[in-house]
């Protein structure tokens, strides 16, 4: 990359830390007079500059967002990093340390971080991260200036708007190599643009390829072209000031790469892709699309084939709209760095064979299934994932379908997802796995997956607060883990260093060779509403759910690991509808109902305690606003993993029903008031004999009818827990199964 174009990267990130000003003689104004722009554009805060110690602060957030740098906060270390174009930066709140990681490494391969000290430390004011902003302009590269007289703060990212670029358009006609326009070479079928220039390229190159080297921006206007390599790849932006692809309306392209490694597109820079044409990449044996910074795609339609990833990006790969069609051996889509989704289709499929399985009973998805019997774990010569990201995935809209050999979804770090539909199948491994926090949310957010040995997986914290999730897994539906206490990855997957005495677990790192797949777990608590909109990390709250007040008191007994267990799966509201081998609804600390549906089966298994419907280490707390539809073989397990948790301590009217006679999968559970009006149903896809509902709806005194497959039970609520039919006493079921208590 240019030397032109680092220097603008490190202007553009150092806008996204650039918070404050200048100090001294500002100290006089009030805070409300106080004015930021950005490349001639005002910013408007929700919580205004402040001069503390003679420095001007301003709000971190808002400036980060302005330029598209993407931000986690770690409420337990109380520490904010922000990553854009290969740099991170990292703030403890209250220490004066700021740690830059700008990619660059030691003789032995380490990470080199640059530490700068501001002079005024980084602070929480009204619920907002304040900085200064002299030390972070300085430390980025971001010009910055005070205007006395207009009380005005100017922040500048010497970005070039030089646009006479344009005006030289020329045309290439691969059929006969002629050309027009500046700056065009061709030989032996070697075509070199070294001059910025927009250009239309028509006509069929066999065995030729296309190069790009200037330091101005290049378009390539693809309209009915047909390029075959074997010795480079196809088009080759080895330096641009950036590069733009557009897929001319209404044309279909043709890129493919034979006999060799090299990948179809391959740019150095950042490359654009649009237009609303068709174009086919196949790559033999590389990746059909390589960007060593950022790839945006905004509409078109690409399909992929390649033996490696269909999209590998080293820094953002951003999706606005468009269409994606991959049938690849590696993953669909993988950074090192952001997955960042707004919009469009994704159609993945992934067929890499595992070196080693013993999967048979992943291959034929039975039930019941016993993990401990069956080795899930499976290797891959390469990764072979829908998605793949290294420090976050980012997922707002669009409809994605993955059929994948590995995970569906993975990140080395956190996920969060705001909106979109998804379908998602993996043969061997998770549907959606995150190794630091994963956060779901969006009313219009639709999530099936329909195979998977997890579905739903957080190595840290997982937060679900809307959507519609529907999961078949052969192992865990939902597994939270809890992490490590103050983990905070670093710009490449690393550990930040300690800072202002919070000190950092061991952070093992991420093989390359299998993109992470031995990475240890994060621990990074994700904002969970529209990163435009929501309002961490800039809160000094606490992060954790309020604990259940209403009802019975919450469990103290922490179970295995003590009764201060971290909140590790969190349900504030949404649909989740689960049938799994193992635990539906897995935690290694505390799992936190606070509002929404659960709809979940467990065939061989019992509605609380180990491999049961919800499997909690910790305590389980289920709020006011909870509804459940519980179905099992067994009835409640009050032992739990160590024999005081696992109990289930409803705040609502309960139905339970031990039937005794089984139910095959599919025979409906209704629960209807006496108006007839349907209250609770569920469709099981698993056997069970033991059902539990509750539900905010369910009034004391009221009449109810409850049908299970063909039975009918008339019900008059009396207390807190009716009971139809006897429990099981006998054990088997995955957990301690007793008799419940009399009730009633």
């Amino acid at each position: 990359m240019k030397t032109m174009k680092k220097k603008v990267l490190s202007l553009f990130l150092s806008a996204a830390v650039i918070v404050t000003m200048l100090t001294g003689s500002m100290s006089a104004f009030a805070d409300d007079d106080i004015t930021v722009t950005l490349d001639g554009q005002a910013i408007e805060f929700d919580v205004q500059p402040q001069i503390i110690d003679g420095r001007t602060m301003v709000p971190l957030r808002r400036i980060f967002e302005e330029i598209g740098a993407v931000v986690k906060w770690n409420g337990e270390t109380q520490t904010v990093s922000a990553r854009k174009n290969s740099k991170t930066i990292s703030m403890v709140i209250n220490s004066s340390d700021m740690q830059i990681d700008k990619g660059d490494t030691d003789n032995e391969g380490n990470p080199v971080y640059e530490t700068v000290t501001l002079d005024v430390p980084s602070q929480i004011i009204d619920g907002r991260t304040l900085v200064p902003a002299r030390a972070i302009s300085e430390a980025f590269g971001l010009n910055v200036d005070w205007d006395d007289t207009n009380k005005n703060v100017t922040i500048t990212s010497d970005e070039d708007d030089d646009e006479s670029w344009k005006e030289n358009t020329g045309t290439i006609n691969l059929d006969d190599l002629t050309y027009t326009g500046e700056g065009v070479e061709i030989s032996d079928k070697e075509i070199k643009i070294t001059a910025g220039g927009d250009f239309t390229l028509t006509g069929t190159l066999d065995n030729g390829n296309i190069t790009v080297n200037t330091a101005e921006k290049v378009k390539l206007r693809l309209s009915g072209v047909s390029i075959t390599s074997s010795t480079n790849p196809c088009i080759y932006i080895e330096n641009a000031d950036k590069a733009y692809i557009t897929i001319t309306d209404g044309t279909e392209n043709n890129l493919t790469v034979k006999d060799n490694e090299s990948d179809a597109i391959y740019a150095k820079d950042n490359l654009e892709i649009k237009g609303d044409g068709t174009l086919n990449i196949t790559a033999n044996g590389g990746h059909a699309i390589k960007a060593s910074d950022n790839l945006t795609i905004e509409n078109g339609i690409l399909n992929l084939t390649s033996e490696s990833d269909g999209i590998h990006v080293n820094d953002i790969f951003k999706m606005t709209g468009g269409t994606i069609n991959a049938s690849v051996v590696g993953d669909g889509v993988d950074s090192e760095s952001i997955v960042i989704i707004e919009g469009g289709e994704f159609n993945i499929e992934t067929n890499a064979t595992p070196i080693e399985t013993n999967t048979t009973d992943i291959l034929d998805n039975s039930f019941p299934m016993r993990p401990e019997e069956n080795n899930t774990d499976v290797e891959f010569e390469k990764s072979s994932k829908g998605i793949n990201a290294g420090w976050m995935i980012e997922i707002l809209g669009g409809t994605i379908t993955v059929n994948s050999a590995s995970h569906a979804i993975h990140c080395q770090d956190e996920i969060e997802i705001t909106g979109g539909t998804f379908s998602l199948n993996s043969t061997y491994d998770k549907g959606i796995s995150a190794h630091g926090n994963l956060t779901i949310g969006g009313e219009d957010t639709v999530i099936n997956i329909t195979k998977s040995t997890e579905g739903l997986e957080s190595k840290n914290i997982l937060t679900i607060n809307n959507g519609i999730i529907d999961i078949v897994s052969l192992d865990d539906a939902i597994n939270a883990t809890g992490g490590k206490t103050g983990t905070m990855m670093g710009g490449r997957g690393q550990m930040m260093p300690s800072q202002n005495g919070v000190e950092r677990p061991e952070f093992n790192g991420i093989d390359k060779v299998n993109k992470g797949e031995k990475s240890s777990n994060g621990d990074i608590v994700t904002p969970n509403t529209h990163r435009e909109n929501r309002p961490v990390p800039d809160e000094n709250e606490d992060m954790q759910p309020p604990e259940f007040t209403g009802g019975e008191n919450r469990p103290q007994n922490g179970g295995m690991m003590g009764g201060n267990m971290k909140d590790c799966l969190v349900i504030n509201g949404g649909t989740v509808k689960a049938v799994a081998g193992d635990d539906c609804l897995d935690s290694n600390g505390n799992i936190v109902l606070n509002g929404g549906t659960v709809q979940a089966v467990k065939e061989n298994g019992t509605f609380t305690g180990s491999n049961s419907v919800i499997d909690p280490d910790g305590t389980l707390t289920v709020g006011e606003n909870v509804t459940l539809v519980l179905a099992a073989r067994g009835g409640t397990d009050r032992g739990g993993k160590n024999g005081n948790a696992g109990g289930l301590s409803l705040p609502n009217n309960a139905i339970y029903l031990y039937s005794e006679t089984s139910h095959n999968a599919n025979e409906s559970i209704t629960l209807k008031n006496s108006s007839g009006d349907i209250l609770a149903e569920y469709l099981p896809q698993a056997v069970y004999s033991a059902v539990l509902i509750t539900s905010p709806d369910i009034e004391p005194g009221a009449d109810y009818v409850l049908s299970v497959g063909d039975e009918s039970h008339d019900i008059t609520i009396s207390g807190q827990n009716t009971v139809i039919g006897t429990q099981p006493t006998a054990q088997g079921y995955g957990g301690r199964v007793q008799r419940m208590p009399d009730v009633n």
